[in-house]
């Protein structure tokens, strides 16, 4: 049985992390602080490893277990783990000391540069994540509006504030996270990415809409790209009813090219939130867009719209981190030219060889964003709506485990690949999937 020997390998393989995992699960709800780093192993009788090190595309566990990164420290690592010119800057900043509670000049730069790259971007108003920005993105739209209701795309993920975590993961179909109000309550309203029916939820709730926001791909949502059709008329229609448009580049921005994603799709939005690699691997989150709007957070404003606190916003080394990867990346564009191509061939491959043994995978995502989601029956060009319906958690947990017996690491299926990632990187991975994608789509699990 596939999954049995899966499982004997893995425990083989790995007896220090097992021996943490049993600590950890005392110490921390579920042995974690992040839902999605047990990979979902604990469902089928394993555990997650226990990450030592990493090093260009490489990460090492503390049995010393080599695995080609796909998952890139939740895509923030574009340039690959460890690089020697962030490693650089941080050991000389280091000496000065790392958190001062005020202002820096690296913070200064970094807005500057973030406003240089992008049109839309005028001020910039800096955090801790990416969950922050997009909370705080969304109450500055209520504040300037005055209006009380956001649209978000359903399946688009945002962090886990109250503001904004509805429909995605397993609270769609109106269901409210514990603990949080109902999303009419909250003032949320959903509504489904490329289909014209979208467009009748904003008309009908135009006037109380403060406004809406989506990810040109929804990223923790599974990879889905938003049509360039859907976003314009979403631009057009958010001007018409005087309702802001936010697009939340977290995820995006920085990854296809040296500057955020809405450059390359032509249609710019009021405000967009940002993190990830703009921080080059240390916690930062950021909000860009019209002065009007953002001066509204300035503290010189009679009726100031509160945006932190937070204790390490601007923190120092997410500031010289942030510069000195954005400076790198202005030179690099054959490699984002390299791995956006890598990626579109890969998702191609892949999808040809799961219809043609129809095999119940499929890969999504755009560029040099790969996912694969492992459904419970084979469907021949499924629509984002099937997937998500019959999205099988537990074949997806026995992927990960066969591809962290196989010397991978990946989450979503897979993730995204960064610059340290080679041609023969893909070949491997293109290899692997290959390898295990019929024992994992037609193994039988409880």
């Amino acid at each position: 049985m596939f999954i049995k020997g899966e499982l004997e390998t893995f425990e083989r393989n790995h007896p220090k992390s097992k021996k943490l995992w049993e600590k950890a699960i005392n110490v921390l709800p579920g042995g974690i602080s992040h839902n999605i780093r047990t990979f979902g192993l604990p469902s089928i009788g394993g555990f997650p490893v226990i990450i030592s090190s990493a090093n260009g595309p490489f990460i090492k566990d503390i049995d010393e277990n080599m695995y080609l990164d796909f998952w890139n420290g939740h895509f923030a690592m574009i340039l690959g783990h460890n690089p020697p010119e962030i490693q650089e800057v941080i050991r000389k900043h280091l000496s000065y000391g790392w958190h001062f509670g005020t202002n820096t000049k690296q913070q200064i730069e970094l807005a500057s540069r973030l406003i240089d790259d992008n049109p839309s971007v005028e001020k910039v108003r800096f955090c801790t994540s990416g969950t922050e920005a997009t909370m705080y993105a969304t109450r500055l739209a209520r504040a300037y509006t005055k209006r009380r209701l956001v649209a978000k795309a359903v399946m688009g993920w945002h962090g886990a504030s109250d503001t904004l975590c509805y429909d995605v993961g397993g609270l769609v179909n109106g269901k409210a996270p514990l603990g949080q109000l109902k999303a009419n309550e909250a003032g949320i309203i959903s509504f489904e990415i490329n289909h014209d029916d979208s467009f009748n939820i904003i008309q009908k709730y135009s006037k109380d809409l403060a406004a809406i926001i989506l990810e040109p791909i929804l990223g923790g949502g599974g990879g889905f790209p938003v049509s360039i059709d859907f976003l314009k008329r979403l631009r057009e229609e958010s001007e018409k009813y005087g309702i802001l448009l936010i697009f939340d580049e977290v995820i995006t921005g920085y990854r296809f090219n040296d500057s955020l994603f809405q450059n390359e799709l032509k249609i710019l939005p009021d405000l967009t939130t940002m993190g990830k690699i703009i921080g080059g691997g240390f916690p930062i989150g950021a909000i860009g867009g019209k002065n009007e709007i953002i001066e509204r957070s300035s503290p010189e404003d009679k009726n100031q719209v509160l945006i932190g606190g937070g204790t390490f916003s601007g923190y120092p080394l997410s500031m010289i981190a942030g510069l000195k990867t954005l400076e790198l990346l202005k030179n690099s564009q054959q490699q984002y030219i390299r791995i956006n191509d890598e990626g579109n061939r890969l998702i191609q491959h892949l999808n040809h060889y799961f219809n043609d043994e129809k095999l119940a995978i499929v890969a999504s995502g755009f560029k040099s964003m790969v996912m694969l989601h492992v459904l419970s029956r084979w469907i021949e060009n499924p629509s984002i709506k099937e997937i998500i319906e019959y999205a099988d958690k537990k074949r997806e947990a026995l992927l990960q485990l066969a591809l962290f017996n196989r010397n991978i690491c990946g989450l979503h299926g897979l993730g995204a690949l960064s610059m340290a990632n080679t041609h023969n990187h893909i070949i491997q991975i293109k290899e692997v999937i290959e390898e295990i994608a019929q024992p994992v789509s037609n193994s039988l699990l409880n």
